[in-house]
């Protein structure tokens, strides 16, 4: 009593005739065709290709990934340049402010150029008050030629 049904184990079942007609008991019948091999093929084609496309998928959002870490990591490095450059200006900006303080700059004057203050007989004051005042003065009668002369001499100074 044989109660197996893989072909494997069938020794009449022959791969090599897939299109006859193969007998394994006396009532079953089993007949392979080439049409099931082509489906198996495509099936087979068909999977690569969606493996392929997937892998591609993967890989295009990895490379999206490293692109922006890598770009994340060039603000970071410029944010960082710039903190340090304003550093940088602050401290500058301190310097040259005590560098304008009024005792610092009569100390300099003293001892590296070697100036002394004013006496009282070498200084001078000047009244610098001015009074608002209005000139006013009479033009001359309207002259025809006169103000066309004027107006030729502008015109050729403009178109110069």
């Amino acid at each position: 009593m044989n109660s197996r049904n893989n072909l494997a184990y069938d020794p009449l079942y022959s791969p090599e005739q897939p299109e006859q007609q193969v007998k394994t008991h006396s009532n079953v019948r089993i007949k392979v065709s080439k049409k099931t091999q082509s489906n198996q093929k495509h099936a087979n084609a068909v999977g690569l290709v969606k493996l392929v496309l997937l892998a591609t998928f993967a890989f295009v959002v990895l490379f999206r990934g490293v692109m922006i870490t890598d770009r994340s990591a060039i603000v970071n490095q410029k944010a960082e340049e710039y903190q340090n450059l304003v550093t940088t200006n602050e401290k500058l900006q301190f310097e040259i402010d005590r560098s304008l303080d009024l005792d610092n700059v009569e100390y300099i004057a003293r001892n590296e150029l070697g100036m002394r203050r004013a006496e009282k007989y070498q200084t001078i004051y000047i009244n610098i008050e001015q009074t608002d005042y209005v000139e006013k003065y009479v033009k001359n009668k309207f002259n025809p030629l006169e103000t066309l002369k004027l107006s030729a001499g502008n015109l050729l100074a403009y178109l110069d």
